[in-house]
């Protein structure tokens, strides 16, 4: 990629749907971005490719499964951010994984749940949910890690309460009142006297939006 476009990416002005559009469109164009984001050291360069890459693969994620094994290797980046992307992107193409390949990373991305920073953690959980969209037989591994948040977890009481918040925005957006297990429903009630304001406030909802 040349100097003048890599500028142009770095900007903090950076136009993402132009970016986005021409990622899609340019084959070539689409690997060097993609390139730029697991190789450039500047983080406005790397950061922003990644804006980039998220907003193209949501958009058309069947131009980004050849690049699965690379994406994968994101999972244990040292760059914490990195880290993130990794967990981003493969939540959007688990919806043309017509090989199944996530299923062979499926617990090595659920143990970021111990991750050393609270934010990755929490990037995979909010992640999962586009995971479970499209991928509902994963349900009965998927869950039970996260009921058991608190003993998987490094984190702060504090941290791990609003952790929990994620967790029931899954539970809201994927479970019917008539799929809640006994042991869901014990986590969305225990839920109410939380430590997060905002997991006591979703806890509160999905009492009403289940009639628990």
């Amino acid at each position: 990629m040349d100097k003048k476009t890599i500028d142009k990416i770095k900007d903090k002005n950076l136009d993402i749907e132009y970016f986005a559009s021409r990622t899609i469109k340019e084959p070539v164009f689409r690997d060097q971005v993609f390139e730029q984001m697991i190789s450039n050291i500047d983080i406005m360069v790397y950061y922003h490719c990644y804006y980039i890459v998220q907003k193209a693969s949501s958009h058309r994620p069947d131009l980004f499964y050849k690049y699965w094994d690379q994406i994968v290797l994101l999972l244990s980046h040292k760059n914490s951010y990195h880290r993130d992307f990794g967990l981003s992107i493969i939540a959007n193409l688990v919806v043309v994984d017509s090989e199944k390949k996530f299923d062979n990373i499926i617990y090595e991305y659920l143990d970021i749940l111990k991750d050393e920073k609270f934010m990755t953690s929490q990037c995979l959980v909010r992640n999962l949910a586009n995971v479970l969209e499209y991928r509902d037989d994963l349900k009965e591994i998927i869950i039970p890690v996260l009921l058991n948040i608190d003993n998987i977890t490094p984190y702060t009481r504090k941290q791990v309460d609003l952790l929990k918040s994620d967790i029931l925005d899954i539970f809201d957006k994927t479970y019917t009142k008539e799929e809640l297990t006994s042991t869901i429903i014990e986590f969305i009630e225990q839920a109410k006297v939380s430590v997060s304001p905002k997991t006591r406030k979703k806890s509160n909802k999905l009492m009403k939006k289940f009639d628990l």
